[in-house]
């Protein structure tokens, strides 16, 4: 395993090393979290990062931990997405380019009904490309989400970050407030993404309203007609108001509902049916890559 962590520290800035000229930071982080160091990996410093009371004070060695991590968290999402398809839509529209498409003979036939030379504009063509939908990722990352969840949460956001281009993918974040981590049309790494994911500090209360008028404002920002938001909660908020009314002003909002004993299904069903979009149920925070995964191949395509 130890081996294991030396490799997933491959790709850090080369004067990462000057950062640690006099300490050995497998053995600092090893002993901060108190895990044998046979037994330090990328993924269980995931899961550390945002523990109470497991704090890394030390800024260098706080981002030397979050690289390891999320380099961690980006291997296991690929190995999860597999082979990458890109999703194709069927589109009819007027020829133009030669060599591009096929002739939609019903659409054509129906456009020059009645003429006697059809015009330029009535020969349509039927063609298949790749769709570009754009994605708002609006995730809890209250107190309750502190430890190995946070680390699974940051997961399902790469793995929805291999699905979708990065650009068409903005992630929210919320707990007492709420703040946008990352704006559609920001072109960022997906290391970059899950990082800033681990970094929060997983604390304060629950703030759903906040949330989705955040999500709200991030998603009129979209081009694209293939637009969704995607809320991950337990439908529980523990500050700000009722967030019912803000559903209504989506299209597409999908509730990932996380289920356990203090969850309100009915408010999570009523916030996506209030946003035209489905509701889907996960039996923990383990099930949530997998179910993103799921919802990316169903949904956004």
């Amino acid at each position: 395993m130890a081996f294991a962590l030396a490799f997933e520290t491959r790709g850090l800035p080369a004067d990462s090393d000057d950062l640690f000229a006099d300490a050995d930071p497998h053995a600092e982080l090893a002993e901060h979290y108190q895990i044998d160091p046979n037994h330090l990996d990328g993924w269980s410093i995931a899961e550390q990062l945002s523990k109470l009371g497991k704090e890394i004070a030390d800024p260098q060695l706080r981002a030397f931990a979050r690289k390891i991590a999320a380099k961690s968290v980006l291997r296991r999402a690929a190995r999860l997405v597999g082979p990458i398809r890109p999703a194709l839509r069927r589109i009819v529209e007027p020829f133009r380019e030669p060599f591009r498409g096929e002739l939609d003979i019903d659409r054509t036939l129906e456009n020059a009904l009645g003429r006697r030379r059809p015009k330029p504009e009535d020969w349509m063509i039927s063609d298949r490309r790749e769709k570009q939908p754009q994605v708002v990722l609006m995730m809890d990352v209250s107190l309750s989400m502190s430890g190995r969840n946070l680390a699974l949460a940051a997961l399902a956001t790469a793995v929805l970050a291999f699905k979708i281009r990065p650009p068409d993918l903005a992630v929210i974040a919320f707990d007492s407030s709420a703040r946008t981590l990352h704006e559609l049309g920001q072109s960022i790494g997906r290391q970059r993404l899950v990082e800033s994911i681990l970094a929060q500090p997983a604390r304060g209360f629950t703030n759903l309203e906040e949330a989705l008028r955040c999500g709200a404002r991030e998603l009129h920002r979209a081009r694209s007609v293939d637009r969704a938001a995607i809320l991950i909660t337990d439908g529980v908020y523990t500050t700000g108001g009722d967030p019912l009314p803000l559903a209504r002003n989506f299209r597409n909002l999908h509730v990932i509902l996380t289920e356990d004993y203090k969850m309100n299904e009915d408010l999570c069903r009523r916030m996506a049916n209030a946003g035209k979009g489905k509701l889907f149920k996960v039996k923990g925070f383990e099930d949530l890559p997998a179910r993103m995964l799921d919802i990316a191949n169903r949904v956004l395509r």
